[in-house]
């Protein structure tokens, strides 16, 4: 009796025509007709003005609008169509049943920018409110200040001024990074003040050799400033492992959704596309860089520590979990901008006329003649996304909806903000739920 029901109720689902427009209690992510059709959903390939887009809108239905049943299985037997009927079908339409999708529709939702947009991005962090906030802070700065000791990484040793010597040769003399110029500026008030001047006391240099600026070359030997070899290998590193936790998150939040038979109420798709954006950013690198086989090694020995050991973090504690990765997109957000320092004050003159790899053009649509720093840029407008992101996640319970799922938040308060407190995020929840309904009514 029951499978006599099942193949009844599918009879019966292939002869109903389209709803409408989804009732309320649907209006999640995935669960209402209008979100299969909402910007917030179509792929790359089919937004901002691609010809793409331009196929789909004229091709798929309006919302509201009847359509015409699809017509069963004929009792008549299908023709058989030569190989020039199908290479004339294949050429007249972009997708064949049983093929693969159109170049570029298999990837998710992701942003693409205005330069308005790039240029908004801050460097933002939200303090500790709670305990769980404050363990969140201590794990992130426990395991950057391990890798950066074991990166070298320039940023860590800050507190004191290493000596920079005049330079005999006529090399190109570059702006001091930002921490080493505050630290001249106040060693020459100090001077000027007629106080004892103090370097680090591990040099026997005087302080009056101390001059206004030093030589690339001899920026890069003291690891006051990274390389184009340190600065790939430090982002190709830490992109190898940013992956992870948003597929985590949609895993543990997809086990429990068929565990409880419970809707996710939209949580899991915004987590698989923080996971591909990741993994879209290594690609990018990769298609520059290639690593060797060590620093393949150390990535794989990471990914699989950090794999397991976020895996179980997250089922004991989610709402610490996505205030991790809020700030280790912090600290993402902070080295993509210290990168893009690095190459407006000309410490990276390699990268200052490389251009942007064709994966990076047409995942972020940059346009003909864009260079790696605008890739860069895009790359950090990402980073600031998931910071929003995950800050908003950490801030709401698990049985709240995603308040993205039908309109993510603009370009502008992504950059500019860490992200929505709970009242905030279920206010922008019910406004944009309650937006997409009465847009749907309209075309009805």
């Amino acid at each position: 009796m029951l499978v006599h029901s099942t193949f009844l109720a599918a009879a019966t689902r292939s002869s109903v025509p389209p709803l409408r427009h989804a009732p309320r209690s649907l209006a999640l992510r995935g669960l209402g007709v209008e979100a299969i059709h909402s910007p917030r959903h179509l792929s790359t390939s089919t937004r901002f003005g691609s010809p793409q887009a331009t196929q789909a809108r004229s091709a798929s239905p309006a919302l509201g609008v009847e359509q015409q049943p699809v017509a069963g299985p004929s009792s008549e037997p299908e023709p058989k169509r030569s190989n020039d009927d199908r290479d004339r079908a294949t050429e007249s339409r972009d997708v064949v049943w049983g093929e693969k999708h159109p170049s570029k529709s298999y990837l998710l939702f992701h942003p693409v920018y205005s330069e308005s947009d790039l240029d908004s991005v801050q460097v933002v962090h939200r303090e500790a409110q709670t305990t769980g906030d404050r363990v969140a802070g201590k794990m992130v700065w426990l395991a950057r200040s391990i890798f950066d000791l074991a990166t070298r990484y320039p940023g860590y040793k800050n507190k004191n001024l290493p000596p920079l010597r005049a330079s005999s040769t006529t090399d190109k003399k570059v702006e001091l990074p930002r921490h080493i110029a505050a630290q001249k500026d106040r060693l020459d008030q100090m001077a000027k003040d007629g106080q004892a001047v103090q370097v680090d006391k591990a040099s026997s240099v005087d302080a009056a050799e101390i001059q206004q600026g030093m030589t690339l070359d001899e920026m890069r030997k003291k690891g006051i400033v990274f390389g184009p070899d340190g600065w790939m290998n430090r982002m190709i590193f830490l992109e190898t492992v940013a992956g992870v936790p948003g597929m985590v998150a949609a895993t543990c939040r997809h086990l429990q959704s068929l565990r409880l038979m419970k809707r996710d109420k939209g949580w899991i798709h915004t987590m698989l596309e923080d996971a591909e954006n990741e993994r879209m950013h290594l690609l990018t690198f990769m298609s520059i860089a290639k690593p060797g086989i060590i620093a393949r090694t150390f990535a794989l020995l990471a990914q699989g520590v950090f794999y397991n050991f976020f895996f179980f973090f997250y089922l004991v504690a989610p709402k610490v979990a996505h205030r991790f990765v809020g700030k280790l997109e912090e600290e993402a957000v902070h080295t993509y901008t210290l990168v893009l320092e690095d190459m407006k004050a000309g410490r990276l003159p390699e990268w200052e006329n490389l251009a942007a790899p064709e994966i990076a053009k047409e995942y972020w649509q940059l346009p003909e003649g864009a260079r790696f720093e605008d890739v860069i840029r895009a790359i950090r407008a990402d980073e600031a996304t998931h910071r929003h992101i995950n800050h908003t996640f950490a801030s709401l319970e698990s049985t709240d909806p995603n308040p993205f799922a039908y309109r993510d938040a603009p370009a502008k308060m992504r950059g500019t903000t860490y992200g929505l407190e709970r009242d905030e995020a279920l206010e922008w929840a019910k406004r944009s739920e309650r937006e997409a309904i009465e847009s749907a009514n309209k075309t009805a």
